[in-house]
Protein backbone atom coordinates (compact mmCIF):
# COMPACT_ATOMS: atom_id res chain seq x y z
CA UNK A 1 0.00 0.00 0.00
CA UNK A 2 1.21 3.21 -1.19
CA UNK A 3 -0.08 6.93 -0.82
CA UNK A 4 1.10 10.30 -0.43
CA UNK A 5 -0.07 13.93 0.88
CA UNK A 6 0.62 16.83 -1.11
CA UNK A 7 0.23 20.37 0.92
CA UNK A 8 -1.97 22.59 -1.22
CA UNK A 9 -3.22 26.05 0.31
CA UNK A 10 -7.18 24.85 1.28
CA UNK A 11 -7.42 21.37 0.04
CA UNK A 12 -6.12 17.70 0.45
CA UNK A 13 -3.86 15.97 -2.90
CA UNK A 14 -3.72 12.18 -2.40
CA UNK A 15 -1.47 9.98 -4.68
CA UNK A 16 -2.05 6.57 -5.12
CA UNK A 17 0.15 4.75 -6.72
CA UNK A 18 0.29 0.48 -7.43
CA UNK A 19 0.71 -2.59 -9.73
CA UNK A 20 -2.82 -1.49 -11.52
CA UNK A 21 -5.91 0.60 -11.24
CA UNK A 22 -7.97 -1.35 -8.56
CA UNK A 23 -4.86 -1.36 -6.51
CA UNK A 24 -3.88 2.24 -6.57
CA UNK A 25 -7.69 3.53 -6.53
CA UNK A 26 -7.66 1.35 -2.64
CA UNK A 27 -4.34 2.96 -1.72
CA UNK A 28 -6.17 6.78 -2.60
CA UNK A 29 -8.90 5.63 -0.63
CA UNK A 30 -6.92 4.42 2.59
CA UNK A 31 -5.15 7.77 2.66
CA UNK A 32 -8.61 9.26 2.93
CA UNK A 33 -9.50 7.30 6.04
CA UNK A 34 -6.33 8.58 7.68
CA UNK A 35 -7.22 12.31 6.82
CA UNK A 36 -11.01 11.22 8.52
CA UNK A 37 -10.05 9.77 11.73
CA UNK A 38 -9.97 5.89 10.46
CA UNK A 39 -6.65 4.85 11.63
CA UNK A 40 -8.54 4.86 15.23
CA UNK A 41 -11.30 3.11 13.94
CA UNK A 42 -12.14 -0.35 15.02
CA UNK A 43 -12.98 -3.11 11.80
CA UNK A 44 -16.18 -4.49 13.23
CA UNK A 45 -18.42 -3.26 10.48
CA UNK A 46 -18.71 -2.88 6.90
CA UNK A 47 -20.98 -1.86 3.78
CA UNK A 48 -20.49 -2.85 0.52
CA UNK A 49 -20.05 0.04 -2.14
CA UNK A 50 -20.91 -0.42 -5.76
CA UNK A 51 -20.24 1.91 -8.92
CA UNK A 52 -19.95 2.61 -12.29
CA UNK A 53 -19.12 5.84 -14.60
CA UNK A 54 -17.54 6.35 -18.18
CA UNK A 55 -14.59 6.64 -17.76
CA UNK A 56 -11.67 5.30 -15.03
CA UNK A 57 -11.31 9.25 -14.07
CA UNK A 58 -15.25 9.08 -13.36
CA UNK A 59 -15.00 6.13 -11.74
CA UNK A 60 -12.42 7.08 -9.10
CA UNK A 61 -14.34 10.32 -8.12
CA UNK A 62 -17.72 8.17 -7.99
CA UNK A 63 -16.66 5.64 -5.95
CA UNK A 64 -15.01 8.01 -3.22
CA UNK A 65 -17.99 10.24 -3.36
CA UNK A 66 -20.40 6.98 -2.70
CA UNK A 67 -17.61 6.14 0.03
CA UNK A 68 -18.12 8.96 1.96
CA UNK A 69 -22.31 9.94 1.66
CA UNK A 70 -22.58 6.30 2.99
CA UNK A 71 -20.19 7.51 5.84
CA UNK A 72 -22.08 9.85 6.58
CA UNK A 73 -25.52 8.52 6.14
CA UNK A 74 -24.33 5.88 8.37
CA UNK A 75 -22.47 7.79 10.53
CA UNK A 76 -19.56 5.15 9.58
CA UNK A 77 -15.82 5.51 10.01
CA UNK A 78 -13.54 3.62 7.16
CA UNK A 79 -10.81 2.16 8.41
CA UNK A 80 -10.18 -0.30 5.30
CA UNK A 81 -11.40 -1.27 2.00
CA UNK A 82 -11.02 -4.00 -0.34
CA UNK A 83 -12.30 -4.03 -3.87
CA UNK A 84 -13.90 -7.58 -4.49
CA UNK A 85 -14.84 -6.55 -8.39
CA UNK A 86 -13.34 -4.84 -10.96
CA UNK A 87 -14.92 -4.55 -14.80
CA UNK A 88 -12.48 -1.95 -17.01
CA UNK A 89 -14.79 -2.46 -20.40
CA UNK A 90 -18.30 -1.23 -18.32
CA UNK A 91 -16.16 1.38 -15.65
CA UNK A 92 -17.76 -0.86 -12.97
CA UNK A 93 -16.25 -1.39 -9.12
CA UNK A 94 -17.55 -3.23 -5.98
CA UNK A 95 -15.71 -2.79 -2.79
CA UNK A 96 -16.22 -3.44 0.57
CA UNK A 97 -15.53 -0.79 3.25
CA UNK A 98 -14.74 -2.11 6.71
CA UNK A 99 -14.80 0.52 9.73
CA UNK A 100 -16.27 1.16 13.05
CA UNK A 101 -20.14 2.55 13.43
CA UNK A 102 -19.34 6.37 14.79
CA UNK A 103 -19.47 9.68 13.17
CA UNK A 104 -15.83 10.49 11.34
CA UNK A 105 -14.02 12.88 13.13
CA UNK A 106 -13.13 14.85 9.87
CA UNK A 107 -15.14 15.55 6.75
CA UNK A 108 -14.52 15.55 3.60
CA UNK A 109 -16.63 18.00 1.61
CA UNK A 110 -16.06 16.50 -2.01
CA UNK A 111 -13.90 14.64 -4.43
CA UNK A 112 -13.04 16.51 -7.39
CA UNK A 113 -11.89 16.24 -10.80
CA UNK A 114 -9.76 19.44 -10.67
CA UNK A 115 -6.25 18.41 -11.41
CA UNK A 116 -7.30 14.60 -10.77
CA UNK A 117 -4.70 11.80 -12.80
CA UNK A 118 -4.75 8.36 -13.54
CA UNK A 119 -1.67 7.62 -15.23
CA UNK A 120 -1.45 3.61 -16.30
CA UNK A 121 2.06 2.58 -17.52
CA UNK A 122 2.87 -1.59 -17.78
CA UNK A 123 2.70 -2.93 -14.39
CA UNK A 124 1.72 0.45 -12.47
CA UNK A 125 -0.50 2.45 -11.79
CA UNK A 126 -0.67 6.25 -10.00
CA UNK A 127 -3.98 8.11 -8.89
CA UNK A 128 -3.81 11.87 -7.79
CA UNK A 129 -7.07 13.28 -6.47
CA UNK A 130 -7.45 16.28 -5.07
CA UNK A 131 -10.38 16.84 -2.11
CA UNK A 132 -12.37 19.34 -0.98
CA UNK A 133 -12.07 19.42 2.89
Amino acid sequence: MTYRFYEHTSDLIIEGENKDFPSALADVASGMFTQIGGDEASDESSIKVEVSSGSKEGLVVALLTKIIAQCEIENFTPKSIEITSYDSRKFSITAIVRGEGKPAESIIKAVTYHELEVEEKEGSCRIKVLFDI
